[in-house]
């Protein structure tokens, strides 16, 4: 399920660089006013698989009219797209009822008006699926450095980067009940990726943008397309559209 969310207000908004905080903090705010049990379950738990844990949630970057940066962070024009999806339909409801009822989001210090708030129609997913993000996805893997263990991110140039995102991919059908085919996805860039290093609660954070193909189980391409692929969904990373299918 995916809602489309469109801002606007009387004059252009500067927002910082690093604004994924301040929309991660809005959305849980959001879902919990609607949904008080479902907002703390979603904050504080989420769902297990393997000691991994899935909020099953994602959101896009802003995408204003236009765009322009200054010495105070990123200065948008609206009206100011936003994109929120989730395999689960509650949390879209319980985001959407309180979009609706209040008609405002406080983003930090700027308040930007509800203009709209629509389900979008799911697409259909088949065959070869060439897909673009909407926000940086991120992969990483373990490397052991003077007897800890470090978080190395990964470049869609490393074959590590495909298989952690199936293997994420395949965690998330098993806290959905999906039954996935074994056979692997089948991954290839459609053009160069671009790096974006992000600052997400004193961490850094890389993604990566860009459009790639993936061809399989349409199940496990649809997850990641409700659920985002790779790492840290609910902070605002890994979400994408579907721009065409073969």
């Amino acid at each position: 399920m995916r809602l489309h969310v469109v801002w606007t207000t009387e004059k252009p908004v500067v927002l910082p660089w690093n604004y994924l905080h301040l929309l991660h903090g809005f959305l849980y705010t959001a879902i919990k006013k609607a949904s008080p049990k479902l907002g703390e379950f979603l904050h504080e738990q989420g769902f297990v698989v393997g000691g991994h844990r899935y909020k099953l949630v994602t959101f896009s970057l802003l995408f204003p009219q236009a765009a322009e940066p200054t010495n105070d962070g990123l200065k948008m024009l609206p009206p100011i797209h936003w994109w929120v999806a989730s395999p689960l339909p509650a949390p879209i409801e319980a985001l959407a009822f309180t979009l609706l009822t209040e008609g405002e989001a406080r983003l930090g210090k700027v308040k930007l008006t509800v203009e709209r708030a629509e389900v979008e129609e799911p697409p259909k997913i088949e065959g070869r699926c060439l897909l673009q993000t909407l926000s940086p996805i991120v992969a990483s893997t373990g490397v052991r450095k003077g007897g800890k263990i470090e978080h190395r991110f990964l470049s869609p140039e490393e074959q590590d980067f495909w298989r952690v995102l199936e293997t994420n991919l395949r965690r998330k059908a098993i806290v959905l009940g999906v039954e996935a085919s074994p056979d692997a996805l089948r991954f290839s860039s459609e053009w160069e990726w671009r790096s974006k290093l992000f600052e997400v609660q004193g961490t850094k954070v890389r993604g990566w943008e860009g459009k790639f193909w993936v061809e399989g189980d349409p199940a496990l391409i649809r997850i990641g397309y409700e659920a985002g692929f790779g790492e840290r969904n609910a902070q605002g990373f890994g979400m994408v559209k579907l721009v065409a299918t073969k």
